[in-house]
Parts: structure tokens; C-alpha cells; sequence
């Protein structure tokens, strides 16, 4: 009974969830999107993507997960005592109308700690950005060794 319970929940808030996906698929354009593969035995990656805001109001990000990690963060490279540091990106970005904000090596990226074992043929994973707003965004991301 509990099971079916769960599935009739599900199921009512799927169209919910679609809804607000195509709602930010319609303001909000993801490109270039892939994780960096980590080294033999380490457990942390980064993940990068193109962000285009193509609506007349500013956005914001203000959050991001995915399965192929047990935490996913936003971050920022900041520069304190002439030494490069990374830092959570606790408030988001907001991302002005009609602009675009890259996350890349060297800069903002999504940094990824816990990262699960990988099937032998994985080639790809999902980034998931939550917009202020406009709920969870799912962005296929592709696997790759270093910058494609």
C-alpha cells in the first residue's frame, strides 16, 4: 500500500516538475557541459558549462547536485595573498539578462566531492542546476579525460 502510495505521488508531481524544467529550458540555454574525469583513486571532479540567461530578467543559480557525486557545489577562484583559493559559491550567481557565464578550468565550476565508482562504459552523467525561481534543471554533462 505504502509503494503505491509513493508511485501516486510521483506520478502527481512529475507534470509539475516537467512543467518547470520546460518553463527554464525556454529562458535558459546549457552548452559545452561536461565533467572532468577524476584521477585513478581520487574521489573530487569539476564540472563546466556554458550558461546563456536568454530571457529579459536576471537569473540565478543557485544550486547543483547530481548523481555521479555525493555532494556537488558551486565555486568561485578567488585570488587572496597573491595564492589562487577555491571557494563555495554559497549565494549563487546571478546571471544578467541577455548575458552568459562560463564555468571552466581555472575559474567558476561545479566541484564535485564523493564521486561514485563509474560503470566501465559510462561516457556521460547529469548536472542538475536549481534556478532561483524555476525549480531543477537536468543537463546532460559528458565524461571526458581533460577540456574537450
Amino acid at each position: 500500500m505504502k509503494l503505491i502510495i509513493r508511485l501516486l505521488v510521483v506520478m502527481a508531481l512529475l507534470p509539475i516538475h516537467l512543467v518547470v524544467n520546460a518553463s527554464a529550458t525556454d529562458q535558459i540555454l546549457f552548452s559545452h557541459t561536461w565533467v572532468k574525469m577524476p584521477m585513478p583513486g581520487m574521489q573530487m571532479s569539476a564540472g563546466y558549462v556554458d550558461i546563456e540567461n536568454t530571457s529579459s530578467n536576471d537569473i540565478k543559480v543557485i544550486a547543483v547536485r547530481t548523481p555521479f557525486s555525493k555532494m556537488a557545489e558551486l565555486h568561485d577562484m578567488v585570488m587572496v595573498n597573491k595564492v589562487m583559493q577555491m571557494r563555495h559559491a554559497s549565494d549563487g550567481w546571478v546571471i544578467a539578462a541577455g548575458t552568459s557565464l562560463s564555468l571552466a578550468p581555472g575559474g567558476k565550476h561545479v566541484m564535485l566531492m564523493g564521486v561514485k565508482l563509474l560503470e566501465s562504459n559510462q561516457s556521460e552523467t547529469i548536472l542538475e542546476f536549481n534556478i532561483e525561481g524555476l525549480g531543477w534543471v537536468a543537463v546532460p554533462a559528458a565524461l571526458k579525460v581533460s577540456m574537450p
